[in-house]
């Protein structure tokens, strides 16, 4: 008999039934006595012995299963062609061998992600030691008193506004669509910020070590003055946006919280100490959450910034390394623990997350923060130490740009499938400090400035939105309170202002961003460019410096 027979005598030895119906099954006439048997009508019900009845049946039936696991089979139905035959089973479907195309998207594409990333990082490591050996038989050019003029980069200012206006998106889109792919792509916001850190640190490194030569400026000789001066630049500007929405702030906070509660959080956000609060790290004005944490790096950084700036280009490398695997170990344990390797913290409200808190431990850490701050430090100083001759001497800028946009694109897309810490350590900010070094060469190097990056990104608009970046960065959150927030919108307005749609963007969310871009231009020009705000800033940061150093 042929082992879909078999399985299907199997079957029916579980069935009690009489001659009449064996009959219509056209079953054979002694299997029907054996059938026959087990009815207690028809007379006594024979009992085969249990273990060798139940081994006959595993062997057979485990036949059966590899059969079917690799052939496929027919249905149990064919048995009999009789009306009154027991219902018959669904054949299975044939499956074909196990191969990548079995697998999910997200799991093929992290691999492919994960390869090609171990790939870079090999090449990366290679072209280091071929870098090594050529500037080991280089002399080193002896440093001269003279100091060289360093150029500008106005197209780091046009990377801020771009940077700041994807972070302000990613805050309030979620209130004007509901389209899951443009969530993923515009709320990855905790890969994003990293290179604002990153950024800022490099920008610091630019204007504070001497260009060829490897030492500081006398701006790191008094970090008191260093961090107080930058700080300066940006408090007055939060405190007065504090002000202007205070009774935004106090009224939800006095409401949700109780009294004790909103002068507590009024206190650390006035002194941007929040972030060292996870649980309270987005009160009031949320996104300032970075001023609170970028203030410590700018604590810290003086000091990093003095042993950078007597670093070779062989060290500097080392000290990036380094840098970066402080970055992962945290991030790697946050995902380890949690098992969350692969979900996407930005589309993930409190409720929805395994571990909030632990989540802003890690995002709104000021230690971290300061890490990628040195990283882009680091690299600054990698490009000020190329000799005149390698001047301009560079790989485009566009490759990485497109690695960056690649990598938030194919995760939104559900293809990528790794988490938004893991993604901003091992891949996104590589890739930035690749980007800033290469335009940094390009900006700077011979005609630097017809070169089709650096020429686009220093237009007059880019300049112009760049220069307000930061009030817009400042503003946006009060903003999106006053349109956006369920109890503020409710009492003010009657209601939401825009309701998510499923195929687009809410108009209203343009009126949303027209709103933030003239609040951020009437701050620019009537609170930061004034001479008296300037004066009594000056005069409070004299002070201060006065009162720590004495």
């Amino acid at each position: 008999e042929s082992l879909p027979r078999v399985v299907n005598y199997i079957s029916l030895s579980s069935i009690t039934m009489d001659h009449d119906v064996l009959a219509e099954l056209h079953v054979q006439a002694e299997v029907a006595d054996h059938f026959a048997a087990r009815n207690p009508r028809n007379g006594p019900r024979i009992r085969p012995k249990r273990r060798a009845s139940r081994l006959l049946q595993l062997i057979v039936l485990g036949f059966a299963a590899l059969h079917t696991a690799i052939r496929g089979t027919a249905s149990l139905a064919q048995a009999g062609a009789a009306s009154s035959a027991p219902p018959a089973l669904p054949a299975p479907e044939p499956k074909s061998r196990s191969s990548l195309l079995d697998l999910p998207i997200g799991k093929v594409g992290t691999g492919i992600f994960l390869l090609v990333t171990l790939v870079c990082y090999g090449s990366s490591y290679a072209s280091a030691k071929q870098l090594l050996a050529v500037e080991a038989n280089t002399p080193e050019p002896a440093a001269s008193g003279e100091q060289k003029k360093k150029p500008r980069i106005d197209a780091f200012d046009s990377l801020r506004f771009f940077l700041i206006a994807y972070i302000a998106s990613g805050h309030f889109i979620q209130t004007s669509t509901s389209n899951p792919v443009l969530l993923k792509l515009i709320m990855q916001i905790n890969v994003v910020v990293g290179a604002f850190f990153v950024l800022s640190g490099y920008v610091a490194a630019y204007t504070t070590t001497e260009l060829g030569q490897r030492k500081g400026t006398a701006r790191l000789n008094n970090a008191v003055e260093f961090a107080v001066t930058r700080i300066m630049g940006f408090w007055p500007l939060h405190l007065m946006v504090l002000f202007l929405f205070s009774w935004v702030f106090i009224w939800v906070d006095v409401r949700f919280n109780g009294p004790i509660t909103a002068l507590w959080h009024g206190f650390l956000s006035v002194l941007m100490l929040q972030a060292w609060f996870p649980s309270s790290a987005e009160i009031w004005n949320a996104p300032t959450w970075f001023l609170s944490a970028f203030s410590f790096c700018l604590i810290v950084l003086p000091y990093g910034l003095r042993l950078l700036a007597l670093q070779k280009k062989s060290e500097l490398r080392r000290t990036l390394v380094f840098l970066g695997v402080l970055c992962l170990l945290p991030r790697l344990g946050y995902s380890d623990d949690l098992h969350a390797w692969d979900i996407s913290e930005g589309t993930l409200s409190a409720k929805k997350h395994p571990n909030y808190m632990l989540f802003n431990a890690v995002r709104f850490s000021p230690f971290l923060a300061s890490l990628e701050v040195l990283m882009g430090a680091a690299a600054c100083r990698l490009v000020m130490l190329d000799k005149e001759q390698d001047s301009g001497k560079t790989a485009s800028p566009i490759w990485p740009l497109i690695g960056m946009l690649s990598i938030i694109g194919l995760r939104a897309q559900g293809i990528i499938t790794v988490n938004d810490m893991l993604v901003r350590t091992i891949a996104f900010i590589p890739l930035w400090i690749v980007f800033l070094m290469r335009l940094h060469r390009q900006s700077t190097g011979p005609g630097g400035a017809q070169k089709m990056l650096p020429k686009l990104l220093c237009r007059p608009t880019l300049l112009f939105l760049g220069g307000i970046s930061f009030p817009i960065f400042i503003v946006h959150g009060p903003v999106g309170q006053v349109f956006f927030k369920k109890a503020v919108a409710k009492k003010l307005w009657g209601g939401m202002l825009a309701q998510p749609r499923p195929d687009g963007i809410h108009w209203f969310f343009g009126v949303y961003w027209a709103v933030v871009l003239l609040m951020a231009i009437l701050l620019q020009k009537c609170f930061v460019e004034s001479s008296r705000v300037k004066e009594a800033s000056k005069r409070l940061q004299v002070a201060i410096i006065g009162r720590f150093v004495g």
